[in-house]
């Protein structure tokens, strides 16, 4: 079995579908997440390519807000939960935005406009702040209360 590539288009007027070779078009690619999956009497497809503008910004706006919802979700667990010692959630918290600054470099920057590039750096800076900010007030608390412990001790 060969391994060609194929640009599908269904035009609007024509009742047929036209393949044609897109080694030389460019565009955001997707692949499947559930690589196992075989149908039978199917086509199975591995990667997609997605050419059109709109279409690709409506992608990565959808990418983009899911992984930032999941960053806001680690973060409120860290300020729900009553751990003994949260700096092992509060690093994780750190890396998986680092992470995700990375991936938008990499992933999306080519995809995105400079005015929802700038918006989506200051919502990364805002997570980052807020994380940092939570484990200054945490080592804070805890000097407060070692001071406090220690003091206790030497007036008795």
């Amino acid at each position: 079995m060969s391994n060609n590539h194929y640009l599908i288009i269904k035009e609007k007027n024509k009742k047929e579908i036209s393949f044609l070779e897109y080694n030389e078009l460019t565009g955001f690619n997707i692949t499947s997440k559930n690589k196992n999956i075989k149908l039978k009497d199917a086509i199975n497809v591995n990667k997609i390519v997605v050419i059109n503008p709109s279409f690709i910004e409506k992608l990565v706006n959808k990418k983009i807000s899911k992984e930032i919802k999941k960053l806001v979700d680690i973060i409120s667990t860290i300020y729900e939960t009553d751990d003994e010692d949260p700096a092992g959630s509060l690093m994780q918290a750190l890396n998986e935005v680092e992470k995700f600054k990375r991936e938008m470099i990499n992933k999306y920057l080519n995809y995105m406009t400079k005015n929802q590039v700038n918006t989506l750096e200051k919502k990364v800076e805002i997570l980052e702040t807020e994380v940092t900010n939570y484990a200054y007030k945490l080592n804070e608390e805890r000097s407060l209360s070692y001071a406090s412990s220690e003091n206790g001790a030497k007036a008795r």
